[in-house]
């Protein structure tokens, strides 16, 4: 069974870590493997969707970033928080992958609205709106 939105929810907790102590040169191997009570039972599936996603964030972290900042219009990405930040990047990582633009920022607003400020999911589905083709 392939939990889908729990995995989009590792994948952020994750991400955060990543960011708030700049580890962006560390392997998600390790990342994963370090940060392992993060998640429960995740299944093969669930583990190579984790790692995909991360792995695709960190190599193309200056592409998406730059994606990012050229539609947060009066804004730098440096401004979001670490939340919203990775939930963008999360976005378009997983919508590269897939190309499921409305299914990925659907959940990616879901998740916004668990973890975000009140506002946070606003701002996140305008900008995925705009990056993701």
């Amino acid at each position: 069974m392939f939990r889908v939105k729990y995995s989009r929810e590792v994948i952020l907790k994750l991400l955060y870590q990543i960011d708030v102590t700049n580890q962006f040169d560390v392997p998600p191997a390790e990342i994963l493997k370090t940060n392992s009570n993060f998640f429960n039972d995740i299944n093969e599936v669930e583990l190579e969707f984790i790692t995909d996603i991360i792995t695709r964030i960190i190599k193309d972290k200056e592409t998406i970033d730059n994606r990012i900042s050229k539609d947060l219009i009066g804004w730098r990405l440096e401004r979001l928080t670490p939340i919203d930040r990775n939930l963008i990047r999360m976005g378009i990582a997983e919508s590269m992958k897939t190309g499921n633009k409305i299914i990925v920022i659907d959940d990616i607003v879901r998740i916004a609205k668990k973890y975000g400020g009140d506002e946070s999911y606003k701002i996140i589905n305008a900008v995925l709106d705009k990056v993701i083709e």
